[in-house]
């Protein structure tokens, strides 16, 4: 659920939700690429989902119930 992912995890998401390639979003953080398809695939991992597409759908629908 929404708690199990770190800050880092769900900053690397909302990024990811808005469009950002993942080289983008490692500019953008100043991270390493690699580092954000480690945050990223930890992610998929504990949301028990397949891609970023479904990863990004999932954000959305927790953002709305927070409406």
């Amino acid at each position: 659920n929404y708690k199990t992912l770190t800050a880092r995890e769900l900053e690397v998401l909302t990024l990811a939700s808005t469009g950002l390639c993942n080289k983008e979003i490692a500019c953008q953080l100043q991270i390493a690429e690699r580092t954000v398809e480690f945050h990223l695939t930890h992610t998929y991992q504990k949301l028990r989902v397949a891609s970023r597409l479904a990863a990004v759908r999932w954000l959305d629908s927790q953002q709305a119930g927070k409406e």
